[in-house]
């Protein structure tokens, strides 16, 4: 039900009130009607339709307790709120609310907000709330630059993981500008866009992955760095401009280096927690590095496979499950999303999405599972090859069953935050909309009165889950100790998993593979793992259950650290391990030298250095290694200055 749909009767014999009242509620959004008098108001309510009442207690001829009661016969579902600036008693309120069944009683004086967000309150279940900004954008198809901007700095905060699609939205040729994301402890890092393309991202935290990406690419090596800063000590000119005029480095090496370190940096900004954004336009923009739309896509597919939840995209497509899926402006079969590895492991998706009715039911038939079904909808809609079309009218009650049940099962293990796909640091205006686009499609009245008994019993459960959240979450005090007792929770346990961590660590090096797997184990179920840990776990797994089916998929999952994750010594060695494992012998042994360049006390990885230089190569293996080779060692072949 949307707010013009809900009309207010407003029975107050003060003619400016009266009208006070019914400016307030018109300016809502509602409609309304103001009379002065019991018989008018007994008169109107036979000739038109109203959804509330709101009545003074005190008017000619009849009270309005007396009407109230009336209405409330003649109308038993209707809301009424009674008020009064006579009766303050609150034994008086009381009564006068049991006797004609008033939903609320406001004493004057009163604020007018307060009145209508009583009335709101009685709607929570039927008043469909409008879409965030950003969400309604994800039904157009065609969407002007001032639209994007206004749509961002109209939502002011979102989710770490909202932040693809806001990047998406300001790939457009007149988007000229910065975008500011504000981290919860208050860092800010500007994205600047400039003719469709990304042209800086500066952050508070500006490590610089440059000499690291010059020695993974294989432009230079770690002596060679050294020397030349070394030599050239002092000297204000940058990094790269030394090697450079060292003659060591080409300079097209560092264009494709600072595109890298640019991506990098943007991928730092895809986390899981509410981040502030707003867009300021400029015209002035330094041009740092390109990433464009082909390089962004890349990203894209990087960010959904190792930091976009599949939790989180669950969440975030629930409220569109009953509407369908069109081709969008931008749609093409040649289209460079086409051609990613979430996109490409599930090419009948397509198909799926474009020729069910609803999502809902896309999801139930295609047998495709969550896991793969989330990641590809997510890159087709952020890419805008696709877009969501209206609502169904009809539901295909067997996909309906098999959602819900899926979903009371995620319910039940998730926290009130969750549930409402909200994060703790969420406003209240926030969290009552999350609920009420839930509500759109959980609550039970939203069902069709022939939905089978299962059906209906099942949304039950599952819009009981959602209330309780919410009742939790929109009540301050509640809300405040339940966070606490979440926060000593999560901290409990994180504490825990460090300590197993930590623990077993020295076990890798000293052999005891399978007890340190255990302990890695564990700690990975208590408490959401670092890069780091998972890296630790692969290692545990390859050496402590050996088998092709490990081996195998370990590289899968190296693919599943973050890309700023890739760039440390644990992760070289455990990649190289992999490679060993896998019979890549050669870049196995690229991998752990990177490894020992860059912790030369890693006794671990110089251990794998004995061994696989002891491994004869797999027959053909060096016939086709720049084929099964790292990208970077093909760039790097390309561009390092010959000697």
């Amino acid at each position: 039900m949307q707010r013009d749909e809900i009309n207010i009767l407003i029975v107050e014999d003060d003619a400016n009130l009266g009208k006070a009242i019914y400016e307030a509620f018109t300016r809502s959004g509602f409609k309304a009607s103001h009379v002065t008098k019991p018989d008018e108001a007994l008169s109107i309510l036979k000739l038109t339709s109203f959804q509330a009442a709101i009545v003074d207690c005190m008017l000619p001829k009849m009270n309005g307790r007396m009407l109230a009661k009336q209405i409330r016969t003649d109308f038993p579902d209707m809301p009424i709120v009674l008020m009064s600036g006579i009766y303050k008693d609150k034994n008086f309120a009381r009564d006068a609310m049991a006797e004609c069944g008033a939903a609320a009683f406001l004493t004057k004086p009163f604020d007018l907000k307060e009145m209508v967000t009583t009335l709101e309150s009685k709607f929570d279940t039927k008043l469909e709330a409008p879409l965030a900004p950003m969400q309604a954008l994800l039904m157009k198809e065609t969407i002007s630059h001032k639209e994007r901007i206004k749509a961002i700095n109209d939502a002011e905060e979102v989710h770490g993981f909202d932040l693809p699609w806001v990047f998406s939205l300001l790939f457009h040729p007149r988007v000229h500008g910065h975008l500011n994301i504000i981290s919860p402890d208050g860092d800010v890092c500007g994205v600047g866009f400039q003719n469709g393309q990304i042209v800086q991202v500066n952050q508070k935290d500006s490590k610089s992955y440059f000499g690291v990406l010059m020695v993974e690419y294989g432009f230079v090596s770690q002596e060679e760095i050294e020397e030349v800063m070394r030599v050239t000590g002092g000297k204000q000119k940058k990094m790269g401009e030394r090697l450079v005029e060292a003659n060591v480095l080409s300079p097209h090496a560092i264009q494709i280096v600072m595109s890298e370190q640019q991506g990098l940096r943007l991928s730092k900004t895809v986390m899981e927690t509410g981040v502030k954004i707003n867009f300021v336009e400029s015209d002035e923009l330094r041009e740092d590095a390109v990433t464009d739309r082909i390089i962004y896509t890349e990203l894209l597919n990087e960010w959904l496979v190792s930091k976009v939840k599949l939790d989180w995209l669950k969440s975030f497509y629930l409220p569109w499950m009953r509407y369908n899926i069109k081709q969008n402006s931008e749609y093409a079969d040649k289209h460079r999303v086409f051609s990613i590895p979430v996109v490409q492991r599930v090419p009948e998706l397509i198909t799926h999405l474009m020729t069910k009715p609803t999502l809902e039911q896309a999801l139930a038939e295609s047998n495709i599972s969550e896991e793969f079904f989330y990641p590809a909808l997510h890159a087709l809609l952020v890419s805008r090859v696709i877009r969501f079309g209206e609502a169904a009218a009809v539901i295909d009650t067997s996909a309906q069953k098999k959602r819900l049940t899926r979903l009371i099962v995620e319910l039940e293990k998730q926290n009130h935050y969750e549930r409402l796909h909200v994060i703790p640091k969420a406003k209240d205006a926030d969290i009552k909309r999350s609920y009420h686009e839930l509500a759109k499609i959980l609550h039970p009245d939203k069902l069709a009165k022939d939905a089978p008994n299962e059906i209906r019993e099942l949304a039950k459960k599952c819009f009981s889950l959602i209330a309780e959240a919410y009742g939790v979450l929109s009540d301050e005090g509640k809300k405040a100790g339940y966070l606490l007792e979440l926060e000593k929770g999560k901290a409990s346990a994180i504490l825990e998993a460090e300590q197993l961590i930590e623990t077993a660590r020295p076990l890798l090096t000293t052999g005891d593979f399978k007890k340190a797997n255990e302990m890695l184990e564990k700690a990975i179920k208590l408490a959401p793992p670092t890069s780091e840990a998972r890296l630790l776990l692969m290692w545990s797994r390859m050496k402590s259950k050996p088998s092709g089916d490990t081996n195998e998929k370990v590289r899968d999952e190296l693919g599943q650290i973050a890309p700023e994750d890739r760039h440390g010594p644990i992760y070289y060695f455990v990649r190289g391990l992999n490679l060993r494992l896998l019979g890549d012998i050669e870049n196995a042994k690229k991998n752990l030298a990177h490894a020992t360049s860059l912790d030369p006390d890693f006794i671990d990885a110089k251990r794998e250095m004995v061994l696989v230089n002891n491994t004869k190569p797999a027959a053909g293996a060096s016939s086709d290694s720049l084929l099964r080779g790292d990208l970077k060692d093909v760039v790097g072949m390309l561009f390092k200055k010959k000697k």
